[in-house]
């Protein structure tokens, strides 16, 4: 890669390939997104969308292949995985140095629940403990943010 092209990729993907058992999901799998673009991932249940997002988000590993993505990256799943005994605020700094008050704050408020910070995690609906995930996926300024069908509940 020339150090132009480097500079506006965020993902690099060639030849990827993924089985389980038999079972091939990934196979020679090439791709490239460039900074700042959006991508969706379209296709049948059980086609590898989301074998590829836990692979660019280093959760599982490939079977082959060149897998290259930004250090920062962090992944929002299917479910908001929140954890029950903190609070909403406590759920979107968790994990983080310092005390990042004013920066979970502002993730809520880019998600619409600025008003929730001191709610319990049990008291929020569907989409609004789906949002307190994506602010805890913001907060952390990725270079690279991954989404598992995160607006299902939304």
């Amino acid at each position: 890669m020339t150090g132009d092209r480097k500079q506006s990729t965020a993902v690099r993907v060639r030849g990827l390939r993924r089985s389980f058992g038999d079972r091939t999901v990934l196979d020679g799998l090439e791709l490239d997104i460039a900074r700042g673009e959006f991508v969706a991932l379209l296709g049948a249940s059980g086609s590898g969308k989301t074998t590829l997002l836990r692979i660019l988000g280093a959760l599982d590993g490939a079977d082959g292949g060149e897998v290259l993505v930004p250090g920062s990256r962090t992944i929002v799943f299917q479910e908001p995985r929140l954890v029950p005994s903190k609070k909403v605020l406590a759920n979107v700094t968790v994990a983080l140095p310092g005390s990042r008050t004013p920066d979970g704050l502002r993730a809520l408020a880019e998600v619409g629940l600025e008003g929730h910070a001191d709610a319990w995690p049990g008291t929020l609906s569907g989409g609004e403990a789906q949002r307190v995930a994506l602010a805890r996926a913001l907060v952390r300024e990725p270079e690279l943010l991954l989404l598992d069908e995160p607006f299902a509940s939304l």
